[in-house]
């Protein structure tokens, strides 16, 4: 028989009697997405994704089922076309139970893969554990000791009993790549010929010379301090962050190509235009680095909270007496207190203007501060600071709280007439930080009232090839908001300078199923051990008052494997190869559109080799068919009718008697996580 003729997308095409449109448009190499159709095995047409528009006729057509035909004309990428397709993906994920990604790795702003580093160090691959570690972030070491663990609220073990100690995990992988294995090298790509330079060497701006140097980019930073590593060094005492594990983070950088030039400060050593004339690309990553004053008469009288630790750092350490009086709520404050402690004040109080419960530091750093000694009290605010002769003089008002202010806490109001003095030989302002960047250094760069103003996408400032991350954007922020910004950008400058789109770095799209019910976390909890939350040994305290050595000793091999084997595993073990997930992405599905009442999560490990979750599973019948043609003796198959529909092997036989052939290569080749290998990221089989 003659080969029959067709146009696809304007471009002529011959095929065999008896192909599909799907067979002619893979000929021709134009992409048609399909989740249901397995070259080989008779077409389901079940997805709708393959639909095409077929001249001449009403509605769209399974392209994967329809023979092709001789003068027949084909489109494949209308409008029309696409928004079927977006359309039907979003009633595929409407219902899809399974989270995509664990909740946790979407809490954290760097988006640490944490489902997967974790199940490496359960499987005792620390190896591997630690290349995931060290490929998502940089700075692991120093993040997982000073990270206010984001991800942490969002671990589904809060719903059973205490969170995932999740940082103390990351900090555990990271120390352990770096002193007990073999160092892991980070990939590096060629040299691309272009150079960026960063002002700044903090956290963001180590975050992007970390990414810009492993694609081949030439990276210079620039900084005002002598040393690198920003609030990282200055702002966080050794204690909490001991110098070496800041230095070793900082030295893979250096020796991944970077070039760091100390003491140099942008309106003073340089300019913007400086560095716009000798770079390709620039990054503004500027830290905040200033201190705000107590806000009443007197107040420069008190020593910054910044100056004080950065005094501490780069020395000599400052004179405070014996006692010291510490304002403000946040980590920073309970920072000072404690130095202060080491310092050998023997009075260290701590006066806030709010309750306990509304302090923005972690409650564990409060708890921490008075195990040593220090005092803090609530509801006080400073009114005047003044001299009198070898000592300050504090007048404060008791506080009460009102209506919620802006920040959404309960705004503090004085008490009439509870005015009262305290006297100290040293008071320290730790009422907040500020960027100390203006218009002045950069002048033609457009600010917002937070700091420089950037495409939040992209970073991009106004300035052509000048991007900006971190606290010179967002005003005083978080280690780990300023490496995810550091991130972003060094995605965005490689763009730029491949002249490519700078689009920034576009996430894929996340199913998340949201709150369990007590029968599908008793499904989840099902393989998990049964464990209290792992403690952090700390020194003494009575110790921790007379050194600044770390506080926190870390968890030791087998606290880390027991505390990694209580994680549930909510990301799915085929997030990233999913092509449910993928093709989500790329018709920009809202994952929401369509919401209902989805299943309800159910979870068959009885297999050897493979999970089986079938409220991920989309009815294409590729299982049906891997199980028909092994010649199962159970297999699986098609029960219920419309909606009710479900693929189950027969009479509630498990997976391990369904597929004793062909389970392998159903899961290799199911289109969603509905079947998946066991393997090193299946939390339900690690212990095995």
């Amino acid at each position: 028989m003659s080969a029959l003729k067709l146009t696809i997308d304007g471009r002529p095409v011959e095929v065999a009697p008896g192909a599909t449109i799907l067979q002619a448009a893979r000929q021709l190499g134009v992409p048609i997405p399909t989740l249901c159709h397995v070259e080989g095995f008779a077409p389901s047409a079940s997805c709708f994704l393959c639909a095409v528009k077929i001249e001449g006729r009403p509605n769209l057509w399974p392209s994967c089922a329809m023979p092709a035909a001789d003068g027949m004309v084909v489109v494949t990428q209308s409008d029309e076309v696409r928004r079927a397709r977006k359309t039907a993906l979003e009633l595929l994920v409407s219902d899809h139970a399974g989270d995509c990604v664990g909740p946790c790795s979407t809490g954290c702003p760097a988006r640490l893969r944490i489902p997967d580093f974790l199940a490496r160090v359960a499987a005792l691959d620390q190896r591997s554990a630690a290349e995931i570690v060290t490929d998502d972030l940089a700075l692991p070491a120093s993040l997982g000791r000073v990270c206010p663990r984001l991800c942490e609220q969002r671990c589904r073990q809060c719903d059973v009993t205490e969170a995932l100690s999740i940082r103390n995990l990351h900090r555990f992988t990271a120390d352990q790549q770096r002193v007990t294995l073999r160092p892991y090298v980070p990939s590096k790509a060629p040299a691309s010929g272009r150079s960026v330079g960063i002002v700044g060497a903090g956290p963001a701006g180590l975050a992007a010379a970390y990414s810009l140097l492993r694609k081949g980019h030439a990276v210079t930073l620039f900084d005002a301090h002598p040393q690198p590593g920003g609030m990282l060094r200055y702002g966080i005492p050794a204690f909490r962050l001991p110098r070496s594990v800041l230095d070793a983070e900082v030295r893979v950088i250096r020796e991944l190509g970077a070039e760091l030039r100390l003491n140099a400060r942008l309106g003073r050593d340089f300019s913007l235009a400086d560095l716009q004339r000798d770079f390709d690309a620039v990054f503004l990553a500027v830290g905040a680095q200033g201190s705000r004053g107590l806000g009443c008469p007197g107040e420069e009288l008190a020593l910054p909270a910044v100056e004080f630790l950065q005094q501490l750092t780069d020395g000599p350490a400052p004179e405070i007496g014996s006692k010291v009086v510490v304002v403000g709520g946040g980590n920073t404050a309970m920072d000072v207190s404690r130095c202060a402690v080491r310092l050998g004040a023997r009075s260290v109080r701590v006066l806030y203007r709010r309750t306990r419960r509304e302090m923005p530091c972690l409650l564990e750093e409060v708890e921490a501060a008075e195990e040593e000694g220090v005092q803090v009290e609530y509801l006080v605010a400073p009114t005047k600071l003044e001299r009198r002769e070898d000592r300050l003089e504090l007048t404060c008002v008791r506080m009460e709280l009102g209506a919620p202010d802006a920040s959404g806490r309960a705004r503090p109001v004085p008490v009439t007439g509870s005015e009262f003095t305290v006297s100290a030989s040293c008071v320290i302002a730790a009422i907040g930080q500020s960027v100390e960047f203006s218009s002045d250094e950069a002048p033609n760069l457009a600010f917002s009232k937070w700091g420089i103003a950037v495409d939040e996408k992209t970073l991009a400032t106004n300035l052509p090839g000048v991007f900006a991350g971190g606290d010179a954007v967002t005003g005083p922020d978080l280690a780990v908001r300023a490496v995810a910004a550091g991130k972003l950008a060094a995605a965005s400058i490689d763009q730029y300078l491949a002249g490519l789109p700078v689009v920034g770095a576009p996430e894929a799209v996340n199913v998340l199923m949201g709150k369990l019910d007590e029968d599908e976390l008793a499904e989840v909890l099902r393989d998990i051990e049964d464990a209290p939350r792992a403690k952090m040994p700390h020194l003494p305290p009575e110790q921790r008052r007379t050194t600044f050595d770390e506080v926190e000793l870390g968890f030791t091999p087998d606290a880390a494997l027991r505390e990694s084997r209580r994680c549930l595993g909510c990301g799915c073990g085929k997030a990233i190869p999913c092509r449910l997930r993928s093709l989500a992405t790329e018709y920009g599905v809202d994952p929401g559109r369509f919401v209902g009442q989805r299943r309800h999560f159910r979870r068959d490990t009885s297999h050897p080799e493979i999970v089986f979750e079938p409220g991920k599973c989309i009815l294409c019948g590729v299982c049906v068919e891997v199980a028909r043609q092994a010649g199962e003796d159970w297999g699986i198959a098609f029960f219920g009718r419309g909606f009710d529909t479900v693929v189950a092997p027969p009479l509630g036989r498990p997976m391990a008697e369904a597929f004793k052939k062909s389970g392998r290569r159903a899961a290799e080749l199911c289109p969603t996580g509905a079947i998946t290998l066991k393997g090193a990221g299946c939390h339900a089989c690690r212990r095995a």
